[in-house]
């Protein structure tokens, strides 16, 4: 019945971090399963293992952007993403999956989220085409959706599976797909001049710049990191590199995550996990006024529940 409760609280911590209001104090009031109960067997390296994590992500986002050529720097906190998620649509969707046998994984992790109205952009347009004066607060309204798919393979390992102070080592390789659709609109304080053409539309004292539709995909390499610090409890550390001008000019992705076993039900093991992730891109394309650029880091503290099958 414990562990009943236990997972209970499991799915509600999810889903309030999946809309990333997240409480950490909250783990506090897990406590520790019975001990019977965090005793599971290995199982066989020939058969398939399987896990499905959704989690949340409390991001900042950081760097600058290029919209129709016109340049805006961006510092968006967590507060200011939960206030802009959409509801009119679904607002945020994280999840990451897993397939195992023996020493090769195939791996699949979705960010989605869809902002309106958020703030956290800043910038001007002072061009010899046109010259205009932007209020310091720039309203986006911000899609963004990150897929990533690959597989991984150990090359070394110390100890057995599952066992204390047994670690592992594997390198991955796969890609990542970023899909991006950003509208920027801002207050005009000031006179705009027009000799030529802007690459924005004007709505009244409103300035407009729209990226349409933009997607690119970024090939990556790395590395992984497992050790199992005890029986049911597990660092992971990852690290990847990427782009190489394919799609971004340069891409890195940097995860570490401490996770343990909260519970067994029905036969399922429910580990919990916490940690850090941060994930950058370097991508442009077009020039003038069809400029689009995205120069910037996402980063933050992530918490989950992973099933395993």
């Amino acid at each position: 019945m414990a562990c009943v409760r236990r997972f209970s609280f499991v799915g509600w911590a999810v889903t309030g971090s999946l809309l990333l209001a997240v409480n950490p104090a909250a783990s506090a009031d897990l406590g520790s399963p019975p001990r019977e109960q965090l005793t599971e067997l290995p199982p066989s390296p020939s058969q398939w293992q399987f896990s499905f994590t959704p989690y949340g992500w409390l991001t900042w986002l950081s760097g600058n952007m290029v919209v129709k050529g016109r340049a805006f720097d961006v510092a968006v906190d967590p507060v200011q993403i939960i206030d802009a998620l959409d509801w009119s649509t679904l607002p945020i969707w994280m999840s990451y999956a897993e397939a195992r046998r023996g020493p090769l994984s195939l791996f699949n992790d979705i960010v989605y989220a869809q902002l309106s109205g958020s703030g956290g952009f800043t910038g001007s347009v002072s061009r010899g085409i046109a010259t205009a004066t932007l209020k310091a607060h720039v309203k986006a309204d911000y899609q963004l959706a990150i897929v990533e798919a690959g597989g991984a393979y150990e090359i070394w390992s110390r100890g057995s599976q599952g066992s204390s102070g047994s670690t592992a080592f594997d390198v991955l390789a796969g890609a990542r797909y970023w899909h991006q659709d950003v509208d920027i609109s801002a207050n005009l304080t000031g006179t705009l001049a027009l000799s030529g053409p802007l690459g924005i539309t004007l709505s009244r004292n409103r300035a407009i710049a729209s990226s349409g539709s933009v997607d690119w995909v970024d090939p990556f390499i790395g590395a992984r990191v497992r050790h199992q610090l005890a029986p049911g409890q597990e660092i992971v550390l990852r690290g990847d590199v990427g782009g190489f001008g394919a799609g971004s000019q340069f891409t890195w992705q940097a995860i570490g995550t401490y996770n343990w076993l909260l519970c067994v039900t029905n036969g399922i093991p429910v580990d919990g996990y916490v940690g850090f992730r941060a994930l950058s891109a370097d991508y442009s394309q077009g020039s003038s006024t069809s400029k689009f650029v995205f120069d910037n880091v996402i980063y933050g503290p992530v918490i989950g529940a992973t099933l395993r099958f």
